[in-house]
């Protein structure tokens, strides 16, 4: 599919099937706001690393968790994270894809439908599964991400260089302004879609501090994550 970069899904060998050989797995965090520190002190609990040492996995991966790893050994650890009050799920690395490669758009309308933009068909609400947005230091700006699925899209909206006219009387003279209303106006439309930190720092109208990402990989690996709860229908409700 034109624009669509999808990891291939791994399918089991059919000897290791007829065998009873299970597929590696890994372990999701259900929570898309989980406390990374939290989260780091229980498995240092059930491991010989410290807090420190499994932090830096857990910025890099986000909430995508020993991958891959031995089935059993991977559902041991969703139990145990579960038990200690951080949901988990345990699931074959296989169902785990990348996010489609990204569709710049300049200009959109926002119709009762779905997202209609100059560089995508229309895209109903419905499919919007994973809503980002943040800033990225002061050569890329502000930017929202939309990733959709069936049909499989990532859309991506550069704060200086978008038409803000789709807002219609929520417009203003304020690039700031618009670019926060513009992230309300889309979790409104798909209150569904799961948010990113920097989604959920500007309806929580944070500072712009709290919106920022260290790369667009960084940004990847968040979305990654969130599209496969979204996909796999595994993440906790939002509130």
């Amino acid at each position: 599919m034109a624009g669509q970069r999808v990891r291939p899904r791994l399918r089991p060998d059919p000897a290791e099937v007829s065998a009873g050989v299970r597929p590696p797995h890994a372990v999701l965090l259900r929570d898309p706001a989980f406390d990374f520190n939290l989260v780091a002190a229980a498995l240092a609990a059930r491991s010989q690393l410290t807090a420190e040492n499994w932090m830096p996995a857990l910025r890099k991966n986000w909430g995508i968790l020993l991958e891959p790893s031995a089935a059993e050994e991977a559902e041991a650890v969703a139990e145990a994270l579960t038990k200690a009050g951080h949901a988990a799920v345990a699931v074959p690395v296989g169902l785990l894809d990348e996010p489609p490669a990204s569709v710049f758009a300049a200009k959109a309308e926002l119709s009762r439908e779905g997202f209609d933009s100059d560089a995508a068909e229309r895209l109903p609400w419905s499919r919007l599964k994973v809503l980002s947005a943040g800033t990225m230091g002061e050569k890329s700006g502000s930017f929202i991400e939309l990733i959709f699925a069936e049909p499989a899209r990532r859309v991506r909206i550069a704060a200086a260089n978008f038409d803000y006219s789709a807002l219609d009387e929520k417009m203003s003279y304020s690039a700031e302004l618009n670019f926060r209303a513009l992230v309300a106006e889309l979790a409104a439309r798909a209150p569904a879609a799961l948010r990113g930190k920097g989604a959920r720092a500007v309806l929580a109208k944070a500072p712009s501090g709290a919106l920022a990402y260290e790369s667009f990989e960084e940004l990847e690996r968040e979305e990654r994550w969130l599209l496969a709860l979204a996909v796999l229908s595994a993440a906790l409700p939002q509130t």
